[in-house]
């Protein structure tokens, strides 16, 4: 368009004048809360206040933590020993109280068992049995040995009867008095005499030999039986339970007739010499 102006936003475009910042201000502002912060730290509680004297020091060094603490105790004693009779049953004699002191192998109470009377009773038999047939045995052998000594006897007396009856035989057929036939015949009977005494000697060897195993056996037999009643014994020795230390009797209540069971907790024996405290920690 003809005479028109032409509009820019360069009259709009003005520098403007340059701020002054004012330092000292801003200092005085940070002093201020500078200020402030410390003063609310100083009403800030710092640790906890105590008396100077309460306050104890020590050099500290390396050793043992020792954290103590204040708990109740119980006294009991130091060494205890449980009474349980190895063997069941019943109560025949209690000569011992609770509470009582007692000394080392006193009789604290004596049980009854038929079962093991029965035991010794059938072992002894069976002991005098074994040892009844290893005396037959051995005066059987005996007996052997002299029978065999009369019949080597009578063995020695024959060959030796033979042997002569032999030689002269041997002279007579050098002479031809007799036949081939006589002299051997002479000398068959010589042989078996021979032979007879050999086998007797043989059979005896034998037979000596069985008997001897029979009564080794027969010793080992009664070896065992007496090992066996020997453990019948003491069992039956243990029916009279005895104190085995010397010391306070506790927890003891058996009664006359009471039936006992092996293993069983009938008491325990205290001693008084030595006493230790027992506490819980929670």
């Amino acid at each position: 368009m003809t005479g028109a102006v032409r509009v820019t936003g360069a009259a709009m475009d003005q520098p403007l004048p340059k701020r002054r910042r004012n330092y000292p201000a801003a200092a005085v502002g940070v002093l201020v809360l500078l200020a402030g912060i410390a003063a609310i730290a100083r009403l800030v509680p710092r640790g906890l206040r105590v008396v100077e004297g309460d306050i104890r020091t020590a050099t500290i060094r390396r050793e043992m933590f020792r954290n103590d603490i204040v708990v109740r105790s119980t006294a009991a004693p130091l060494h205890t020993v449980m009474l349980a009779p190895f063997e069941s049953g019943r109560v025949e004699e209690v000569p011992a109280n609770d509470g009582a002191l007692v000394k080392k192998g006193e009789l604290l109470f004596r049980l009854s068992n038929p079962q093991r009377r029965l035991d010794l009773v059938a072992r002894e038999a069976d002991r005098a049995q074994q040892i009844s047939n290893m005396s037959n045995l051995r005066v059987a052998l005996e007996a052997g040995q002299t029978e065999h000594q009369r019949r080597m006897l009578d063995l020695n007396f024959a060959l030796a009867q033979a042997d002569k009856q032999n030689a002269r035989n041997l002279l007579l057929g050098e002479k031809g008095v007799i036949s081939a036939s006589a002299l051997e015949e002479s000398r068959d009977r010589l042989e078996k005499q021979h032979q007879a005494l050999e086998d007797e000697k043989t059979r005896f060897a034998i037979e000596v030999r069985i008997k001897r195993d029979g009564v080794k056996q027969l010793e080992q037999a009664i070896e065992r039986l007496d090992a066996g009643l020997q453990v019948v014994d003491e069992s039956i020795e243990a029916l009279a339970v005895r104190a085995p230390i010397t010391g306070r009797l506790t927890d003891f209540h058996l009664q006359l007739g009471e039936i006992v069971k092996s293993e069983q907790h009938v008491g325990r024996i205290d001693d008084p010499s030595q006493i230790k405290l027992a506490s819980q920690i929670f």
